[in-house]
């Protein structure tokens, strides 16, 4: 599903770069996640697995195609869950979620049933900026699953979560 080989990637006028020599495979179906400490790049390996960060040496394939030449489709395919979300302060939940999955040309899951999966579903008609942060969280959860993608990329996904009862 995911092949890096030799992945250097340097910040505009960085001394050093932020990522250098990195090498891994993730299997279809496999779960495979990052650790380390603040500053080791792991956000900018997630930006540039998702196409957000160009310019990096050597090779990212997604599939069988090299990152560099996979098209606006791709990203039909992934879903991903920012470490800082960003939504629509003034939308519902619902009306944020409704928003975001008018820009997928697929039929998206219904946004109740996500609500229902992670204990939002009372909290449909809550305006986001009247959200605690452990609720955000779970609404980008929600919105990184919202059409139903072949690849979810997470950053920092337990952030700000409350510990279950």
């Amino acid at each position: 599903m995911i092949q890096v080989e030799n992945l250097e990637y340097a910040y505009p006028k960085a001394a050093v770069p932020t990522i250098k020599g990195v090498n891994f495979h993730v299997a279809d179906g496999e779960i495979f996640g990052f650790l380390g400490p603040s500053g080791a790049g792991k956000s900018t390996l997630q930006n540039i697995l998702t196409g957000m960060l160009k310019g990096y040496r050597g090779n990212v394939y997604i599939g069988n195609q090299e990152l560099r030449a996979i098209q606006e489709d791709f990203y039909e395919e992934i879903g991903v869950a920012f470490e800082f979300p960003n939504f629509y302060s003034r939308f519902t939940v619902l009306e944020n979620l409704r928003f975001f999955g008018g820009l997928y040309n697929r039929k998206t899951e219904d946004p109740y049933k996500l609500l229902k999966m992670v204990g939002l579903e009372q909290h449909a008609n809550t305006r986001f900026s009247n959200l605690s942060k452990g609720m955000k969280m779970r609404l980008n959860f929600c919105r990184a699953l919202l059409h139903d993608p072949a690849l979810i990329f997470l950053d920092e996904p337990t952030s700000g979560l409350e510990p279950s009862k």
